[in-house]
């Protein structure tokens, strides 16, 4: 899920800053999905501090509002003030003077862009509908990603957030830890994957070791299996030729998913650009060959399937080497 574009109207769509507060977390961090939560938020929180500085922006607004507001509105929580029209034109007049002031940094060659200010009278009104604002598009995009249902709580995401921005240090080192991220969604998507398809996976893999101990098939380290059904004697392609081929190729269940054979045409295309076990099986064949392939999941097209073809599918096909295209 992306949360980059957290501010109203795309004008402050990069950051919040740092200042002085007395907020402490009250929340323990346990679980892994807790420290996955955690850590999305610190990184979107430490990433827009640093733009927000960068543009003189950090003494702005006030954070306690912002804050208070960003969490009860995610949460839909009773609010102080609602965004209704007059609300709509106080916010529309700040967020220009923030695109004023993003431009003149941007366009500035002297480095003396003075800092912007706000009557103090509005900041808190302004700080707690932004904080309205965001805090919707947060909610709203939480319950779209269905974040909650794979255990990542809002409460921890916005307690990252929040300290990335207003404490002098994050709970959870975002540098250190943050590959836990993508590893905790990697084994959501295999479980998701085991479950709907794993049955799949382990029939290939049960047809490729007996497949294995036929004599007539060779096995290369890779794990492709194939059979020579016809020897050319012609020469070998290398990874950047273009070849020329016919094939046909089926699921183990007999299923033709693609042949050139049946559309009466040859297939040309380069060494390279299909799947690793193609690849593979053309740099051994010489010209005039006809092999018959046995290619597991991982040198196809693994847990993403293609079309007809499901994840973890093993592929057979007949392949012919017509010829190397100069």
């Amino acid at each position: 899920m992306n949360f980059k574009n957290l501010f109203f109207a795309g004008a402050l769509a990069t950051s919040i800053a740092a200042c002085g507060s007395s907020y402490k977390s009250q929340t323990k961090i346990i679980t892994k999905a807790d420290s996955v939560a955690y850590l999305m938020g610190a990184i979107d929180g430490s990433r827009q501090k640093a733009t927000f500085e960068h543009f003189g922006l950090d003494t702005l607004l006030d954070y306690d509002a912002y804050f208070e507001a960003l969490y009860n509105a995610s949460k839909q929580n009773p609010l102080k003030y609602e965004l209704d029209s007059a609300a709509n034109v106080l916010l529309s007049k700040f967020t220009n003077i923030i695109q004023l002031q993003t431009q003149k940094v941007q366009t500035d060659t002297t480095g003396n862009v003075r800092p912007i200010s706000f009557p103090k009278s509005q900041i808190d009104s302004v700080s707690y509908l932004l904080g309205v604002a965001d805090g919707q598009n947060l909610g709203e995009g939480y319950s779209r990603s269905g974040l909650d249902t794979v255990g990542v709580a809002f409460n921890f995401y916005y307690e990252g957030f929040r300290e990335a921005n207003q404490e002098s240090k994050t709970r959870i080192n975002t540098e250190k830890y943050g590959n836990m991220i993508t590893d905790f969604f990697a084994e959501i998507r295999e479980k998701e994957l085991m479950d709907k398809f794993g049955d799949n996976k382990r029939e290939g893999e049960e047809f490729l070791a007996k497949n294995q101990a036929n004599s007539d098939v060779i096995t290369t380290e890779s794990g492709l299996q194939y059979t020579i059904l016809k020897e050319g004697n012609g020469p070998k392609p290398t990874i950047s030729n273009m070849v020329k081929v016919h094939y046909t190729g089926t699921l183990l269940d007999g299923t033709v998913f693609d042949s050139s054979v049946e559309r009466g045409e040859p297939a040309v295309f380069g060494v390279g650009q299909v799947i690793p076990g193609w690849v593979e099986a053309l740099q051994l064949m010489s010209v005039g060959s006809k092999w018959k392939l046995f290619i597991p999941q991982e040198l196809a097209y693994g847990e993403n399937g293609a079309g007809q073809i499901k994840p973890f599918s093993v592929l057979i096909f007949e392949v012919e080497l017509l010829g190397i295209e100069k």
